[in-house]
């Protein structure tokens, strides 16, 4: 089977695994540091390896990811709003802070102008 065969068969498997909006380009004479990736924006998962039996590990940790993705979006949508809560409490806490220590300063410089 060529290059060419392989892509075409992992298309079609995204598509028996649901994913047929997605689409993989094989590209093992690339070399890379990383095995594959999958780009959302693009609805694509490039993969490296050379040898098509590791190809095929890639292309379904790639699958398990984009999969894992989604159901994963509700806690991390979660904790972004958690976390701009929790700055919103630190920054009314400085603004009090400050507010605090600014009539030390206006003290301080009327007993120096004196």
């Amino acid at each position: 089977m060529e290059t060419n065969e392989y892509e075409k068969y992992m298309n079609e498997t995204l598509h028996r695994l649901g994913l047929g909006h997605w689409s993989v380009c094989w590209l093992p004479e690339l070399s890379s540091l990383v095995r594959g990736r999958a780009i959302p924006k693009k609805m694509l998962i490039e993969i490296f390896d050379v040898d098509m039996d590791e190809a095929w590990k890639t292309l379904f940790h790639e699958v398990i990811e984009i999969k894992l993705r989604s159901t994963l979006r509700p806690y991390r949508l979660l904790v972004n709003s958690l976390i701009g809560i929790i700055e919103e409490i630190a920054d009314n806490e400085k603004d009090v802070f400050i507010e605090t220590l600014a009539p030390m300063f206006n003290e301080n410089s009327r007993n120096h102008n004196t």
